[in-house]
C-alpha cells in the first residue's frame, strides 16, 4: 500500500541487532546505506547481481553478507526490515508489493511514497544520537541542518553522555534518592555544570571525581 504525500513518519530508535537488514542493490547508494547502518551494529545482507568495490571489500572483512543474484521475493522471507536501493522503478515497485503481502517494513531510497519508514540525518557521539528529519520532503536541507549541529556538538559529548549515565546509575542506587523531587534536584545539579569545559581541560579520567563531588555535596554518596 502506498503512503499519501501527507503521510507523517514517527521517529523511533530500533535495536537493529535483533532485526537483520536486507539491502536490495549493490551500488554507491547501497554502500552509503550500509555505512550508516553499521554505526548502529546492524546485521546486513546485500542482494544484487552487480556489487561495487566498496561493498566487496566489506564482504571480504566479513562485515556484510552478499548474495550476487537478481531480486526475487524468496529472499525477503527471513527479514523484517528491508531497504530498496536500486535505480530500477519496477524492482522497487515489486519489492513494495512483496513487502506489503509479507508485512515487512520497507524503505525505498528517495521515494517516501513507497516507504513504511524513512531515515533521518544522524549526528552520533558515542551513545548520543541526534536526528534531523523533514519527513522526507526536503532531505537536502536537513543535511545542511545536520552540518550545523555537527559543528556545534564536540566529540567530548560522547564522554559526557557516558558520565551522565554513570551519574544516573549511582544516584538511583542510593536509597536517599528515591523521591522524584530529589532526583530532579540532582539531575539539575549535573546538567548545570559545564561538562564540555571540565572534561576538555581535565580529561575523561576526572569524571569519577566530579561525580563523587556532586553526590557528596548533597550527602548522597
Amino acid at each position: 500500500m502506498k503512503n499519501s504525500v501527507n503521510s507523517t513518519f514517527y521517529p523511533i530508535l530500533v535495536n537493529l541487532e535483533r532485526f537483520p537488514c536486507l539491502i536490495i542493490g549493490g551500488g554507491k547508494v547501497a554502500y552509503r546505506k550500509v555505512s550508516s547502518l553499521q554505526e548502529f551494529n546492524a546485521n546486513i545482507t546485500i542482494i544484487s547481481p552487480r556489487i561495487c568495490k566498496s561493498l566487496l571489500e566489506l564482504a571480504k572483512k566479513n562485515k556484510i553478507r552478499i548474495i550476487k543474484k537478481y531480486y526475487s521475493k524468496e529472499f525477503i522471507k527471513d527479514f523484517k526490515i528491508i531497504f530498496s536501493a536500486t535505480d530500477n522503478p519496477e524492482v522497487n515497485k515489486n519489492v513494495r508489493v512483496d513487502c506489503t503481502k509479507e508485512g515487512i517494513l520497507l524503505n525505498v531510497v528517495d521515494n517516501p511514497v513507497l516507504c513504511d519508514f524513512i531515515l533521518p540525518a544522524n549526528i552520533k557521539r558515542g551513545d548520543l544520537t541526534i536526528s534531523v528529519s523533514s519527513q522526507g520532503k526536503a532531505p537536502f536541507y536537513t543535511k545542511e541542518i545536520k552540518k550545523k549541529i555537527d559543528a556545534f556538538i564536540s566529540p567530548v559529548y560522547s564522554d559526557i553522555i557516558e558520565m551522565a549515565a554513570r551519574f544516573r546509575k549511582q544516584l538511583l542506587s542510593g536509597s536517599e534518592a528515591k523521591s522524584a523531587k530529589t532526583k530532579a534536584k540532582m539531575f539539575g545539579k549535573f546538567t548545570s555544570e559545564n561538562w564540555e569545559k571540565i572534561l576538555t581541560e581535565n580529561g575523561k579520567k576526572s569524571s569519577g571525581y566530579y561525580i563523587k563531588k556532586i553526590l557528596k555535596e548533597s550527602n548522597l554518596y
